[in-house]
């Protein structure tokens, strides 16, 4: 079992990783709203596949590891292909 700071290190860079994905999208014209994000599992995965499939490394990288804290949200990402 996680300790509550355990747990608060770990969600601190959940959150990170999710405002660090939004600043590359952003740079390249695609916008996140952050709340849906998180509530709308199907939204998310259009934002992750759109990563995903950029020009940009550091974006792709990125999509791939918010696509793995999405799939343990619950949400597919099975079809999360670049």
């Amino acid at each position: 079992m996680k300790t509550l700071l355990e747990h608060a290190i770990e969600m601190d860079s959940a959150f990170l990783r999710l405002v660090d994905f939004k600043w590359l999208m952003i740079g390249l014209g695609w916008r996140v709203d952050l709340s849906r994000f998180l509530g709308d599992p199907a939204y998310a995965r259009v934002c992750v596949q759109r990563g995903l499939a950029s020009d940009s490394e550091l974006l792709r990288q990125s999509s791939i590891e918010l696509g793995t804290l999405v799939a343990r949200r619950g949400v597919d990402t099975a079809n999360c292909t670049a």
